[in-house]
């Protein structure tokens, strides 16, 4: 007994070593299979990882991008001393860097630029992700750097090496001539805007010098500190986490809105669908490779458990060759995905010129428990695949013992196959034989399929045409609307005042309380008048008409529209101003945005047109000859307006279609709208609710030219003398005219812009200078007829979405050739009044200075809208969006694109999966007639072809992925060896 147990135990041993030397000689001889099995699973668990990084990574993408445009900061303390402690100290915010700000720089007129002097290191540059686009930064006392917007605001073309001007004022003392100081600098470094892009970004130094530099200004100097937000702050609230530390700091602080308020894209649940689908892919992949590498073992296992080996043998072996295939495959798949995405993310981050790639142990754990379901599946589906072959196989031999053997004679039976129907009836018997609900369940499986891709497209569809639908109208739209601070408007008219000579002065009195009641009283006349009617009238004197009788008093009127009027915003647009250049080039560096069309937007200019009437224009109320009505704050019972503003667009036929509904058939005429000879009209109510009903559809709209310095009035010359002028070309035509004796120009101005100060007017000059200087007040520059009056309603406002940015008293909407004709008269008027030809500063151009921008889908995620909004802030645009309604479509397809394009792809897959395992288990099952029919005459080929027509009549049942199916298992008939 002890011999015998001794030999068994030594036989064990033998068998253990010789599973393992089996196992690895076996590795090696199928190591053309594994290599194929492995490459499935290297493929699966790679699509598995690059998925989670991708959700990982989107969002890092997108603050990251926020961030490198306006800054990596979260908040910045403006402050004389150190930086306060309970910022400094505060456990969410990491140590601060510092700069220095000084005086404030003026341009060559020595109008404050809103740009500053001041000093930093590199340390600040790296820490807020500032970047040089050219040299360096300031090192000696001399050398100067500045970013983009300062340097071209101060009028400077950017050559590193050229001698800059700062012009400042000793202890910022503006109005004190004797404080103006001007230092030259070398240009040895140029930075990527922040001036104008940052939030409050004049508050950081435009101009950079060392600190030894600053001393030179006499200024005493403030400190900036910058604090980032410490990685371990994650919410999705960060305004509240920044106004809890503002109350703790009680200093003044910026807060970085632009970065932390803005809500990147993300949809939980389609992350989590597009997980669970690439999930259940890879698991099926990884599932049907060890399900094939099992079947094509299972001969081998079967010769060596009849050899003798056990079956913890045989599951070890099957055991280790799993792991061979499984474990280096899914490493090797997991390295994959993190170096592709590293690649990539490496890629977008030095094209973008911002960081934000990073894995986290979340992505590897979820790819690792990927592969670790695949095997468990796999495992289940091995029992369960053991479990029927068994119960099959013992269901036989029972059928086979309990039937009598008994022999059929088809002698004299006229067989129905014929050589032209042979593959059809034996495909045919092949798949009677499969069974009914085989042949049945392979075709529903397939019709689901179709349904479920139909569905899927129908749904992309459907939100594709609703986001088409919604693309009509732009997603942001606005003009140049700048500080209004400097600005000087005037709207000139003639009163009329019947009897007023009649009325009595008493002896000895210059005055007359009663006279003086008549002009202030609204029963006076108040009208505009056109230049040929006033030209006929004229006189010597600048403020009176011939009333053809002595009776009356015809009187030269204007009203002042500044900050006192209650309700009326001056206007301070006009077509000579527009976007600068670095405007549009940094505009153009915001990506997600698809187009940006120009057009041209202004509300400097005056309108009038026949039986204007400026009491049922309600001017009493808007603008009222009584300054000393101020202007209530806020105005809450209508609006703060422009009185007259004209919308300039490029004509389109689908526009006019829109204004069309509101056109009398009489009016009708798009050519005329397109080539400036016609306008719409948008009125408003007056602000006590009534209705102007002087202007109607065929009055002819006369706008009045840009005012000049020749006009018979000295507080405009006065303005343009004190450096408040509104208009371009304002101060280099008084240069150049004023005292040349070529105009009616003769103006003297005395004494400091601080102060008092003395400004005469001559009235030298010819009667033609005073027609001149009227005519610049009266003339009409371009005179489009009106072919509607359109009131203002909110249906009004639907209908022009995306076109009319703001809406003043009386807004026109006119084709930008009526702009280009305006802007050409105006050229030709100057011309001839002065003789010359008019270049340089008083060239005129047309300026775009209103746009609409569209954005593409990445928009959604790329923070399109928040950098748009940002910059227009920052650059005084006032503008409209249709983003957050235009957002929720294109959120909807984005996600329908990935829900149901993920949809689209994983069924495809599952049943090219399924489909493949089913053609697998086939061929083993048919094997046995496969080798009949060939053995009785018949090609591979052509038995190759009779396998294809179930493949046929299987797939069709699936047009859309027939094709890909017919591939499949032609492929697969051909690499099989079906006779062997």
């Amino acid at each position: 007994m002890e011999c015998a147990s001794s030999i068994a135990i030594h036989t064990e041993r033998g068998m253990r070593m010789s599973v393992f030397e089996i196992t690895f000689l076996s590795v090696r001889r199928r190591m053309p299979q594994i290599i194929k099995a492995a490459c499935t699973t290297l493929a699966a668990v790679f699509f598995v990882t690059a998925v989670l990084i991708f959700q990982d990574n989107m969002y890092q993408w997108q603050m990251s991008s926020n961030k490198s445009r306006f800054g990596d900061w979260f908040l910045y303390e403006i402050t004389s001393k150190e930086p306060n402690q309970s910022l400094s100290e505060h456990a969410y915010l990491n140590d601060p860097v510092k700069i220095m700000t000084s005086v404030s720089m003026f341009n060559s007129d020595w109008k404050r630029t809103g740009y500053i002097v001041g000093s930093f290191d590199k340390d600040f540059i790296n820490q807020v992700r500032i970047s040089l686009d050219e040299g360096r930064l300031p090192e000696n006392d001399d050398e100067i750097a500045m970013d983009w917007n300062t340097l071209l605001s101060l009028g400077y073309t950017g050559e590193i090496g050229e001698t800059v001007t700062i012009r400042y004022c000793e202890e910022n003392s503006i109005y004190d001539e004797s404080a103006r100081q001007e230092k030259e600098f070398m240009l040895v470094g140029i930075l990527a805007n922040y001036t104008n892009i940052w939030k409050n970004g004049k508050n950081i130094p435009g101009a950079v010098v060392t600190p030894d530099a600053l001393e030179i200004f006499n200024y005493k100097y403030r400190n900036v500190y910058f604090y980032s937000l410490n990685d371990s702050v994650k919410t999705s609230d960060y305004a509240t986490v920044y106004k809890k530390i503002k109350e703790d700091a009680k200093t003044e602080t910026v807060y970085n809105s632009a970065v932390y308020d803005y809500q990147p894209w993300s949809s939980a649940k389609v992350y989590m669908y597009m997980y669970l689908v690439v999930m259940i892919i890879g698991i099926l992949a990884l599932s049907y490779q060890l399900i094939e590498y099992r079947g094509r073992r299972r001969p081998a296992y079967e010769r060596f458990r009849k050899l003798g080996m056990n079956k913890a043998s045989l599951r070890s072996m099957y055991i280790i060759e799993n792991a061979l295939i499984i474990i280096p495959a899914g490493i090797m798949g997991l390295i994959l995905a993190l170096l592709t995405g590293f690649g990539i993310g490496k890629a977008l981050e030095i094209h973008n010129g911002f960081t934000f790639y990073k894995v986290t142990l979340n992505v590897i754990i979820k790819s690792v428990l990927s592969v670790i379901i695949a095997i468990i599946v796999e495992e289940i589906a091995g029992i369960i695949a053991n479990s029927r072959k068994n119960h099959i196989l013992n269901k036989k031999r029972k059928k086979k013992n309990s039937q009598n053997v008994n022999i059929y004679n088809a002698t004299g039976k006229k067989s129905k196959i014929k050589p032209s129907n042979l593959l059809i009836t034996v495909s045919s018997r092949f798949i009677r034989k499969d069974g009914i609900f085989m042949a049945a369940g392979l075709r529903i499986f397939a019709l689901c399929i179709c349904a479920v891709l139909v569905f899927s497209a129908l749904m992309i569809k459907k939100v594709y045409i609703a986001y088409k639908d919604n693309e009509q109208i732009p997603d942001i739209y606005g003009y140049l609307d700048p500080s209004d601070s400097e600005y000087e408007m005037y709207i000139y008219y003639y009163s009329y005042i019947k009897g007023y000579y009649n009325i009595p002065i008493p002896d000895g009195e210059y005055y007359s309380e009663e006279r003086n009641a008549l002009l202030s009283s609204e029963k006076r006349n108040r009208y505009n008048i056109s230049f040929n009617e006033l030209k006929s009238k004229l006189t010597k004197e600048s403020d009176s008409l011939d009333a053809n009788n002595h009776q009356d008093l015809i009187r030269f009127n204007m009203l002042h529209v500044n900050y006192s009027n209650k309700y009326c915003k001056r206007g301070n647009t006009n077509l000579l101003t527009g976007f600068s250049e670095e405007f549009l080039t940094e505009l153009e560096k915001i990506g997600g945005i698809k187009s940006v069309d120009y057009s041209a937007y202004e509300s400097e200019r005056t309108w009038f047109w026949d039986n204007q009437d400026f009491h049922k224009m309600g001017m009493d109320t808007i603008s009222p000859d009584n300054y000393n009505i101020t202007r209530e704050s806020p105005v809450t019972d209508y609006g703060y307006r422009y009185i007259y503003s004209t919308e300039y667009v490029n004509p389109t036929r689908e526009l006019y279609n829109k204004l069309e509904k509101y056109i009398d058939k009489e009016y009708r005429n798009y050519d005329d709208f397109v080539n400036g000879k016609q306008v719409v009209v948008f009125l408003r109510n007056t602000p006590d609710g009534t209705y102007d009903d002087t202007l109607q559809a065929g009055d002819i709209l006369n706008y009045n030219y840009y005012p000049l310095s020749v006009m018979p009035n000295i507080r405009f010359t006065n303005n343009v003398a004190y450096g408040r002028y509104t208009y371009p070309f304002d101060r280099a035509f008084y240069d150049t005219y004023n005292n040349s004796g070529k105009i009616n120009l003769y103006s003297e101005f005395n004494g400091t812009l601080k102060g008092s100060a003395t400004f005469n007017m001559h009235s030298e000059g010819d009667s033609e200078d005073w027609i001149n200087g009227y005519e610049s007040i009266f003339g009409a520059c371009v005179s489009p007829q009106v072919a509607a009056v359109i009131k203002v309603t909110d249906d009004v406002k639907e209908d022009f979405n995306g076109i009319m940015p703001d809406y003043g008293y009386y807004t026109a909407l006119a084709g930008m050739s009526l702009a280009q004709q305006a802007v050409d008269n105006q050229r030709s008027f100057m011309e001839r009044i002065t003789g010359d030809k008019m270049t340089g500063y008083l060239e005129f151009g047309l300026k775009y200075n209103q746009l609409n921008i569209n954005y593409d889908l990445s928009s959604t995620f790329s923070a399109t809208n928040n950098k748009v909004a940002v910059y227009f802030d920052n650059n005084e645009l006032s503008y409209s969006s249709n983003v957050d309604a235009k957002n929720i479509y294109r959120t909807q397809l984005i996600n329908n694109i990935l829900q149901y394009g993920i949809t689209i792809a994983a069924v495809i897959v599952i049943q090219l999966l399924i489909m493949a395992i089913i053609v697998r288990n086939r061929i083993e099952r048919r094997k046995a007639s496969y080798k009949l029919l060939h053995g009785i005459g018949m090609r591979q080929g052509t038995i190759v072809k009779m396998c294809m027509i179930e493949a046929v009549r299987e797939s069709v049942w699936c047009i859309f992925t027939m094709p890909l199916i017919l591939i499949l298992e032609l492929l697969m008939y051909m690499r099989k060896n079906l006779v062997e």
